[in-house]
């Protein structure tokens, strides 16, 4: 693990020791810029960006309400219930 990370706009992140991370401004004045620039022309490789995992997916009130609908005409029609990933992913009819 590299003593810098890179996020996802480009702006550096250094990690101390304890866990505190610090935001590095784009400023060629500001001293950690500074040492992170002298640290790179050293041969210095910050770790990439890991972008966050995405949020799942909202479903909409009317998406469940059809869903609940579904299974019930399925429970009456004598076939298994969808789960509701099966329900949004399906191809509407």
């Amino acid at each position: 693990m590299a003593d810098y990370q890179l996020t996802a706009t480009d702006v550096v992140i250094l990690t101390e020791e304890d866990g505190t991370q610090w935001h590095i401004p784009p400023d060629p004045a500001n001293r950690h810029r500074q040492e992170y620039e002298a640290w790179l022309a050293d041969g210095g490789v910050p770790d990439p960006c890991v972008p966050p995992a995405p949020a799942p997916p909202t479903v909409q009130p009317e998406t469940t309400l059809l869903y609940d609908h579904e299974n019930r005409l399925r429970a009456i029609e004598g076939q298994p219930p969808l789960t509701l990933a099966d329900f949004v992913a399906r191809p509407a009819a």
